[in-house]
């Protein structure tokens, strides 16, 4: 770790000399070589004008030039990107800073109540190096444009399909189920991302043809498996409109019954915005859903205001905690307080917890802890294609469980 640390660069920025000399004497032991430091946010900048510097450590609490003048002053001259905010003060001034912060453009590797341990510098360097290699891979469009005559073409052509993410619990790393994935390989165009086409078929009348055509996929795949001795659960996600079909229900039930699938093996994904538009017609579907033995699960959990009020509206049996609230937790300590707040208050109402996208250990470590059910994310598996799938379970998955036994 030393090794790759030692190429960093990086300034401390704090009026306390003892403050200032314990931070970069951990700095030192994590093995940075460069090295700078400066007593008040006037000095940092004039650090940062003639010096290239990796990461910043800002002390909020400075004389002359704050530590908030200095952030929002680093994002105007675009001086430096990443930043770790420490101060005394209570937890929640600092995550405010370190949003605002965010909000400017600036990358917060983390933000820390004073005295900052050795642990959480490490972490966050460890994270500035991760994420700059993240920033330098090629991007690719998730933005082509696609037509609703394309889409159905692509529907009568079987030109889209499934890709599916592996749900494991947290202890053991069992498979206890995957999410199914629209996919669409255009065939001029390439992957088109499902935020287009589903969007495209929702606002053109396709929703229901394309939810029919990628859930009785699903249910074949479901069946194929159980042939193979392998019973875990099915999740598939419902379009807000999808719950406004009054014949959704049964047509669901003669699937199930056609594929002999249970209907306890299949859990229906449902967002926020399912509950803005008919709310009784979208309650009456989830009820009827419920009733027949399907389960439902609240998705992007803490990614809305209204969250909270869909605990106490919608029949649910799993809660799906959103990445926004996973990730980089172990660094900010007032979402992790959020987040294990979430986790209890699930617990108490008896729905299971999963956890997505769940891209470190650093994440996996928070979720263990707290005590989360099930996890997914590109940390263990990214989607995958059915029979690739397949390859997973017999081959990656093991191998995954012995990575994890000797950390």
């Amino acid at each position: 770790m030393k090794s790759v640390i030692s190429e960093l660069s990086v300034l401390v920025t704090d009026d306390s000399l003892t403050q200032r000399q314990y931070a970069m004497d951990l700095c030192q032991e994590l093995g940075v070589q460069a090295l700078f430091d400066a007593a008040n946010g006037v000095d940092a900048l004039d650090v940062l004008d003639t010096n290239s510097v990796d990461v910043v450590l800002i002390d909020l609490e400075m004389p002359i030039m704050d530590g908030v003048e200095l952030i929002r002053s680093i994002a105007q001259k675009k001086l430096n990107s990443s930043v770790i905010i420490l101060s005394a003060k209570d937890p929640i001034l600092i995550a405010s800073v370190g949003t605002m912060a965010e909000a400017d453009g600036l990358h917060v590797l983390g933000t820390f109540q004073k005295p900052l341990l050795p642990d959480a510098l490490e972490c966050s360097l460890l994270r500035f190096i991760q994420d700059t290699k993240v920033a330098a891979e090629p991007k690719k469009s998730n933005d082509t444009e696609v037509t609703a005559l394309e889409l159905s073409h692509a529907l009568a052509n079987n030109e889209l399909t499934l890709a599916f993410q592996p749900k494991l619990t947290v202890h053991g790393l069992l498979l206890r189920g995957v999410e199914a994935l629209a996919r669409w390989r255009h065939p001029a165009k390439g992957m088109i991302s499902p935020v287009v086409f589903i969007e495209l078929a929702e606002r053109h009348g396709m929703i229901d043809a394309l939810t029919h055509f990628l859930l009785e996929e699903a249910f074949k795949h479901k069946r194929t498996w159980q042939q193979y001795g392998l019973r875990f659960h099915l999740a598939f996600n419902l379009s807000p409109l999808s719950l406004a079909d009054s014949d959704m229900v049964d047509w669901l039930c003669k699937m199930a019954e056609k594929y002999g699938i249970a209907p306890a093996e299949i859990t229906f994904e449902v967002t926020e915005n399912a509950l803005l538009g008919e709310l009784a017609s979208a309650i009456r579907t989830l009820a009827r859903l419920r009733l027949k033995g399907f389960h439902i699960a609240i998705d992007d959990y803490g990614t809305g205001f209204a969250n909270a009020q869909q605990l106490s509206r919608v029949p649910a049996t799993e809660l799906k905690i959103d990445r926004s609230l996973v990730h980089r937790a172990a660094a900010r300590p007032q979402q992790r307080t959020i987040l294990a707040s979430t986790i209890d208050l699930a617990k108490n109402l008896n729905l299971t917890t999963v956890a997505e996208g769940v891209e470190t250990a650093e994440d996996f470590k928070i979720l263990y802890d707290l005590g989360v059910d099930l996890v997914q994310g590109y940390y263990f598996s990214k989607p995958l294609f059915a029979d690739d799938l397949l390859n997973w379970v017999k081959n990656d998955l093991s191998q995954l469980r012995r990575q994890q036994e000797q950390k």
